[in-house]
């Protein structure tokens, strides 16, 4: 059985933004409330209800500006920062919150169709500047940082933060150019079997890493057991963020180890723990450095 989904929530409650929910290209700031910063004004305040832009604004020194996140975005704060008030989630905001917080930017995640008139209202009537943003694919992560660098006032450190990340990327395609390019099965939220499929950024995440996602279909699929042996992965990877590193023989690895399939034949079974390792973010370097160690590790997997 297939389910496609939109958002995911993992065990640790990793929301994966962006997922298929695009809000269309990110949009940049207008002069005027939001440029404030850039301009020598009054410091923008900034209310993010999107985790993978909050996540981009601490790695390019934007975090400071926030003044409101969502219930979910706290997982991607500095510890200091995570008393900052919450203003619902992506599906339903706590408006009175927002009147108080007087924020000059609010950034969500939405197609535009589906955006509220009473959000429409609120960023009219408050003179607040709206960033959709979008995170389907990885080219729409340098889009993104940047428009939140311009937000903040941070366009010179958005711009080194995507450079290095290109320029890490492009060290590690290096690196495999000449390896296989094994079958993966990205098991992302193994609670629920929800694999990654193509046309994501997590399917351009494991090419960047020289291997192959499984032809599961698009998007994020729910899979059975029966179509996991049918697909038969080269390497099974099992997403588990934040949680404990693998261990040897990892008991976490033990329902998976039976599938009869080459990568638990060949013991390429892999937890993947690093807390921010689904999130589309200028650490996508880092992130695909790691998945490529696993996908081409050979047989240091649980038995």
């Amino acid at each position: 059985m297939r389910r496609r989904v939109r958002f995911i929530l993992p065990g640790a409650l990793v929301l994966l933004a962006g997922c298929g929910q695009g809000g269309g290209t990110a949009s940049a700031p207008a002069t005027g409330a939001a440029g404030g910063a850039a301009s020598g004004a009054v410091a923008p305040r900034i209310v993010s209800t999107v985790p993978a832009a909050t996540l981009n604004l601490v790695l390019i020194g934007g975090d400071k500006l926030l003044v409101g996140v969502s219930s979910y975005d706290r997982l991607f704060l500095p510890e200091s920062e995570r008393n900052l008030p919450v203003v619902g989630d992506y599906e339903q905001l706590n408006y009175e919150q927002l009147v108080k917080l007087q924020p000059t930017v609010l950034i969500i995640q939405q197609e535009e169709a589906r955006q509220a008139a009473r959000l429409k209202e609120f960023v009219r009537d408050h003179d607040v500047e709206l960033l959709n943003m979008k995170f389907d694919h990885v080219a729409d992560i340098w889009a993104s940082v940047r428009v939140l660098g311009k937000a903040a006032g941070r366009e010179a450190e958005a711009e080194r933060a995507i450079a290095r990340a290109q320029r890490e990327l492009e060290d590690v395609a290096v690196d495999y150019k000449d390896a296989e390019h094994p079958k993966v099965l990205y098991i992302m939220d193994p609670a629920n079997n929800l694999a990654c499929g193509t046309h994501t950024y997590v399917d351009e995440m494991i090419t960047l890493a020289g291997g192959q996602t499984a032809p599961v279909g698009d998007g994020f699929v729910t899979l059975g057991r029966e179509t996991m042996v049918k697909l038969a992965p080269d390497v099974l990877l099992i997403g588990a963020p934040d949680a404990m590193a693998e261990m040897p023989n990892d008991p976490r690895l033990t329902r998976w180890m039976d599938l009869p399939v080459p990568a638990t034949r060949n013991r390429r079974v892999f937890l993947v723990t690093d807390g921010n390792s689904q999130m589309p973010s200028v650490d996508i370097g880092k992130n695909v450095r790691a998945l490529a160690e696993l996908i081409h590790r050979n047989g240091l997997g649980a038995k």
